[in-house]
């Protein structure tokens, strides 16, 4: 604390309105509980490796600040997270609510609490289903791509996050096409002929100007990595690559099911296009793990952003869109091939397909079928058990028989 002549060490007790009270070992010249304004505290400090003591959390709402507040925004993927409970996290937490599937009124009380730890506990629990080594090689190649610093038509250069984020989605589906995924293996299939459906027969002269065949006579892998080419053009021009985007605000679509959102402004309607996106929101709402530390690089987060519409599985899917974005790129990646007019940006052709960003796609494929993860550490052996001699003293009265292990003694 702040005083005349020098600072002050002393051990909070007590808050009491605008002061704090606080045992000394020299107040006053005496070890006493002293009260002082909260106005001249300097830092509060706890033990390193002591364990935090159990604090009940606040009811938290627009206007509040502190740790409490810190601990929500944390949570919901609300940065920077600077304990001042604004628009954006008054949205983030409606939104969360809505898919929770309790009250929606933008209060964090014990219900909300109750929700927050289940979903630190399933991230926790979870992973990205990539390798983290694999993941910074994957960044380093998008990062230094020429596509990276292309700039898209109407957009300008996309945020890092994008690009990096588009090429881990990539790599994702790839190790699920591997594994046998239906969903990937959607995306992956031949070009149907279906222009009315299919992303890769109505750009079929775009795809066939820049060599890219997505016939039978190439491999599932050379079509999946044509796809999210594609994709990284279509987020730039849905939303200029922000990850974290709701619905088109000029728009009327607010229902769950019709509500867009993310990078791609895909809606939960989509999934009746093709039986393999269905089973994607459990999956993901147990595991909501989605390269979003990488997809917010360069993106600042605007009040518009973060809130759904609706309830119950749409309001889930528009929330998972946000908060782990590969589940979105998923989604969006298998509707593109079964429901192309999805996208009015698909239809007018207004989404580039780049050759430049199928080389950076191709860089990622080569990384994922060369990564070696590093070998486990062999465990330390067990120290050998030093022998014992065990004595046992027994006093009895009358004849006894003893046996040790079967053997009379």
């Amino acid at each position: 604390m702040k005083r005349s002549g020098g600072n002050h060490v002393t051990f909070f007790e007590s808050g009491s309105g605008s002061n704090i009270n606080c045992r000394g070992g020299n107040q006053s010249n005496s070890v006493n509980v002293t009260s002082f304004p909260k106005s001249g505290v300097t830092g509060i400090m706890w033990p390193k490796n002591a364990p935090m003591p159990k604090v009940p959390r606040a009811t938290i709402r627009q206007g509040s600040t502190g740790p409490d507040v810190v601990a929500c925004q944390t949570t919901l993927g609300v940065y920077p997270a600077d304990g001042q409970f604004g628009p954006i996290t008054d949205r983030a937490v409606r939104g969360y609510q809505a898919a929770a599937g309790i009250g929606v009124d933008g209060v964090v009380g014990s219900q909300t609490w109750a929700k927050l730890d289940e979903l630190d506990a399933k991230v926790a629990a979870g992973d990205d289903g990539i390798d983290t080594e694999l993941i910074g090689i994957i960044q380093d190649i998008a990062k230094t791509s020429t596509i990276a610093n292309y700039s898209w038509k109407d957009r300008g250069r996309a945020p890092a996050g994008h690009t990096v984020g588009v090429a881990l989605s990539f790599a994702l589906a790839y190790t699920r096409l591997n594994s046998d995924d239906q969903a990937c293996q959607q995306m992956a299939k031949a070009n149907t002929g279906d222009a009315a459906k299919d992303v890769f027969a109505y750009y079929a002269t775009e795809y066939r100007n820049l060599g890219m065949d997505n016939s039978t006579n190439v491999q599932p892998v050379d079509r999946l990595r044509h796809l999210f080419a594609l994709v990284l053009g279509l987020g730039m021009r849905e939303s200029s690559g922000r990850y974290p985007e709701g619905r088109d605000q000029s728009a009327t679509n607010t229902t769950a099911d019709t509500a867009e959102a993310s990078f791609l402004q895909t809606s939960w309607n989509i999934r009746s296009s093709n039986s393999t996106i269905q089973p994607l929101l459990p999956e993901y709402w147990a595991n909501p793990c989605g390269f979003r530390a990488q997809f917010k690089e360069g993106v600042t987060l605007k009040s518009s952003d973060l809130g759904n519409f609706g309830s119950g599985a749409g309001a889930q899917y528009q929330f998972l869109s946000k908060f782990a974005p590969v589940f979105h790129a998923l989604v969006s990646a298998v509707g593109l091939r079964s429901a192309r007019s999805h996208w009015g940006p698909i239809t007018r052709k207004e989404a580039e397909l780049r050759k430049d960003a199928d080389t950076m796609l191709r860089a990622v494929q080569e990384a994922v079928d060369t990564y070696q993860p590093e070998p486990a550490p062999e465990p330390e052996p067990e120290p050998p058990t030093p022998e014992t001699e065990n004595t046992v003293d027994i006093k009895t009265t009358g004849d006894v028989k003893i046996t040790v292990n079967g053997v009379e003694v």
